[in-house]
C-alpha cells in the first residue's frame, strides 16, 4: 500500500509542485492528504476536468513546469478536446501527468456506470495517443513508474497517464475536517419533498448519494413517486436530462448537487429559456463532493441563486433551515412556472444506504413508461387539446423570455 505523505514529498522531489482536478474515490485519501498539506496556490479543485487541463496548461506556460491532473476515468469525456486541441504535442505540446482512476477496470466488480467506461479506458488512450503506464501498490515500484513517467512527459513534450487500478492508498484520516454549518440533512428534506408534492411529477435524481436515498425513501413511502429516473452516471447532465422530457402540462422536479450543477454550470443559460410546464430545479449543496471522499466545491462560497436568476430563472429561493423548508414546502406545490431552489445541507449520509434494485435499463423502462401512462391520462381529461399522441412532442424554439415566466409556447 502507498503512503500518501510519502507519494507527495515523492512528486515534490521530482519537480511535480502543481495539483488540479476533480475528485475521485480510488484517490480519495491521497487527495485528502493533498487538500491539508499543499501551499496555498498549488492545489485547485476544478469544476470539471476539461478546465483542469487548461488550468494545467496555463501553469506550464507560466513556469516551465510538469503539473499533475488527477481525475476518475469517467472524466476522460470531459479531457478529450483540449487533450487533443490544446495539450497534445501537435498543438502546444504541454507536459503533464494525469493520475486516473481506473473505474470499472476488469476482474473488478463495480457499479453498472463504471462498466464501458473500464472497458475503453486504455482504448481511449491509445486513440488520443497518450502514453499510459499502471500504477503498481509497492512503493518503490511506484516511485520508479512516476519517474518513466516524468521523463516521457518531458522528453515528448506530451500528457502521460498513470492509472490507479484500486485502493493503493493506505487510509488517511483527515486532521482538519469540514464543521457542518447547517442543520438539515439531505434525506430529512427528500423525504420532505416526497411527502408535500403529489408523486405525479416527474422527478430526476443526479448522480451520488441523492438518487440512493430517494429510492429508499420513496420506496418507504409506497412507491409514491412513479415516474423517476436516477442517473447513475453523467454526472452534471441531469438538468438537461430533466429539461428534456419537461411538458408545458407537467411537472418536473430535479434533484441536483453542487458539484454536478458546477461541472456543467453553463446549462443554465438552456434550462431558464426552454424548461416547460413547472420546473423545480432543487440543489442539494452540501459543499463538497461527498460520494468520492468529501473534497470540498465551490458550492458555499459562490451564489448559486444568483447565478440561477441571471442565466433566466424567474424564481429563486434559499433555503438553510427546517422552518425555511417548511415554508417553502406548504406552497410550493401549486406554485406555477420555472423556479430554482437551493437548500444547503449538513455533510454525510448514514453507512447502511443501499443502492437501488434492477440495472439502468430497467429504470429507463419504467420511466418511459409511468410518463407515458400519465400523460395518455392526463391528456383525455383536458378538452379542446385533441388527440394526445405519445413520443411526438416538439418545441417550437422560442421557449420562455427572460422576465416573462409565463409567457411560454405549448407542445
Amino acid at each position: 500500500m502507498i503512503d500518501s505523505g510519502r507519494l507527495y514529498e515523492n512528486l515534490h522531489q521530482k519537480g511535480i509542485r502543481f495539483f488540479s482536478g476533480v475528485p475521485d474515490s480510488l484517490m480519495k485519501d491521497f487527495l485528502q492528504y493533498l487538500q491539508e498539506h499543499a501551499v496555498p496556490g498549488e492545489h485547485i479543485i476544478t469544476a470539471n476536468e476539461g478546465l483542469a487541463i487548461a488550468l494545467a496548461s496555463g501553469y506550464h506556460f507560466r513556469t516551465g513546469r510538469i503539473p499533475l491532473v488527477y481525475l476518475q476515468n469517467s472524466g476522460l469525456g470531459n479531457i478529450i478536446n483540449p487533450l487533443s486541441s490544446l495539450a497534445d504535442p501537435e498543438m502546444y505540446a504541454v507536459p503533464m501527468l494525469l493520475l486516473i482512476g481506473w473505474r470499472g477496470m476488469s476482474g473488478k466488480k463495480d457499479e453498472p456506470q463504471h462498466q464501458k467506461m473500464g472497458r475503453i479506458t486504455i482504448p481511449m488512450l491509445e486513440a488520443m495517443e497518450v502514453p499510459y503506464y499502471l500504477l503498481s501498490d509497492q512503493e518503490e515500484e511506484l516511485f520508479d513508474t512516476i519517474q518513466t513517467a516524468i521523463t516521457k512527459a518531458a522528453d515528448c513534450s506530451c500528457p502521460v497517464a498513470l492509472l490507479v487500478p484500486g485502493n493503493i492508498f493506505t487510509p488517511y484520516t483527515a486532521l482538519n475536517a469540514e464543521k457542518d454549518f447547517f442543520s438539515l440533512g439531505r434525506e430529512e428534506v427528500i423525504r420532505e419533498i416526497i411527502n408535500r408534492f403529489s408523486g405525479t411529477e416527474k422527478l430526476i435524481c443526479t448522480t451520488g448519494k441523492t438518487g440512493r436515498e430517494f429510492y429508499e425513501l420513496n420506496k418507504e413511502a409506497g412507491n409514491k413517486f412513479t415516474n423517476y429516473l436516477l442517473c447513475a452516471g453523467a454526472m452534471g447532465h441531469a438538468g438537461h436530462i430533466a429539461l428534456g422530457v419537461s411538458a408545458d402540462h407537467t411537472s418536473t422536479i430535479l434533484l441536483d448537487g453542487d458539484g454536478a450543477l458546477l461541472m456543467h454550470l453553463g446549462g443554465l443559460t438552456t434550462i431558464a429559456p426552454f424548461a416547460a410546464g413547472d420546473f423545480f430545479h432543487i440543489v442539494l449543496n452540501n459543499g463538497q463532493h461527498e460520494s468520492v471522499g468529501g473534497q470540498p466545491t465551490a458550492g458555499f462560497s459562490a451564489d448559486l441563486c444568483g447565478l440561477a436568476a441571471a442565466a433566466g430563472y424567474s424564481n429563486t429561493v434559499l433555503i438553510q433551515t427546517d422552518e425555511e423548508l417548511k415554508q417553502w414546502l406548504a406552497t410550493a406545490p401549486s406554485q406555477k412556472g420555472l423556479h430554482f431552489v437551493e437548500i444547503r445541507i449538513k455533510q454525510g449520509s448514514r453507512q447502511n444506504l443501499g443502492r437501488p434494485a434492477g440495472v439502468p435499463m430497467e429504470w429507463k423502462n419504467d420511466f418511459m413508461n409511468a410518463i407515458q401512462k400519465n400523460l395518455i391520462e392526463y391528456s383525455t381529461t383536458i378538452e379542446g387539446r385533441g388527440e394526445f399522441v405519445p413520443n411526438q412532442f416538439l418545441y417550437s424554439g422560442q421557449g420562455r423570455k427572460k422576465n416573462i415566466p409565463d409567457q411560454r409556447e405549448s407542445l
